[in-house]
């Protein structure tokens, strides 16, 4: 779903512009839902400043995990390139996800010995082997021999080189990436409320300065915003933005998968009117927009 903006000033910097597509919810994250209202510099900076590692947040990585069933593709989205550790008869090693496949990281034990992803065993035991002086035949064979080695099995190539192929019975997150950046929340919570203000947006309230300042990257003024982490008791397939409140001052809750949420505070600003709400079903990818009661 796109919203049509009808101004082509940047609702960050201000600056008159060509308006670049933005995506509320991080694509990242499975967002879908769109606005035009930045200029390319504020939608680059945020989307690699502020959200490029959104998906490592470890709650996000989770529920990604338990949602596989409902949401396939995207819980495989958020598991690429995301730190994993491998579970096998060899014990746990770190790796990364790669196009759905698990790929040990390369480490230098205590003991001398190497673990490494088996393309990059091949190669690291040629060198080796060549360092061994072995004959052009010899060395064919104590390659052959590791390519065809069962796995779990410690086979002796030379006398001083051992190798073994272990296999992987699965894996799981590692968890221990950062959590989200909470300036990623509030530029979301900022953008939904720019659909609610329209050119309003563009107002010196000391709030909506705070917040535009803080997302072009100086320190959050907590006089005029707050952003609390906040969790549900229950994961589901769906994103959503919420107008929470106007009284006492303004808030916007923003739920991800369903459990991990945020609410926003714009401490020192009251909206009138009408009180939006989005959803997105991941499971069915269907969009939704209805007025809070």
């Amino acid at each position: 779903m796109e919203l049509v903006w009808q101004d082509s000033k940047c609702i960050i910097c201000l600056e008159q512009a060509k308006l670049t597509e933005e995506h509320v919810i991080p694509a990242s994250l499975g967002g879908r839902l769109t606005c035009r209202f930045l200029c390319a510099s504020c939608n680059s900076y945020l989307g690699h400043a502020i959200e490029g590692n959104a998906k490592s947040d470890p709650t996000i990585q989770l529920l990604g995990s338990r949602l596989a069933s409902k949401i396939p593709q995207l819980a495989k989205a958020l598991m690429d390139g995301q730190p994993h550790i491998s579970l096998g008869p060899g014990g746990e090693s770190r790796g990364r996800i790669v196009n759905g496949e698990f790929l040990v990281q390369s480490e230098k034990l205590s003991d001398g010995s190497l673990i490494q992803p088996t393309s990059v065993a091949t190669k690291s035991l040629r060198r080796m082997l060549e360092q061994e002086k072995l004959d052009p035949s010899a060395l064919t064979d104590a390659l052959q021999m590791f390519q065809i080695a069962p796995d779990n099995i410690r086979i002796r190539l030379t006398e001083n080189i051992e190798a073994v192929k272990w296999s992987i019975h699965g894996y799981r997150p590692a968890l221990d990436g950062p959590l989200l950046n909470p300036v990623a929340p509030l530029k979301m919570a900022y953008e939904f409320l720019a659909l609610h203000l329209n050119t309003s947006i563009y107002d010196s309230a000391p709030c909506l300065m705070a917040t535009r300042e803080a997302l072009r990257g100086e320190p959050m003024d907590l006089t005029q915003l707050k952003v609390e982490r906040l969790s549900a008791p229950e994961a589901k397939p769906i994103h959503g933005l919420l107008l929470e409140s106007s009284e006492p001052y303004t808030m916007v809750q923003i739920r991800l998968m369903g459990q991990l949420a945020f609410r926003v505070h714009f401490q020192t600003l009251s909206v009138g009117g009408p009180r939006g709400i989005y959803t997105h079903d991941l499971a069915s990818d269907q969009e939704f927009v209805a007025q809070a009661a």
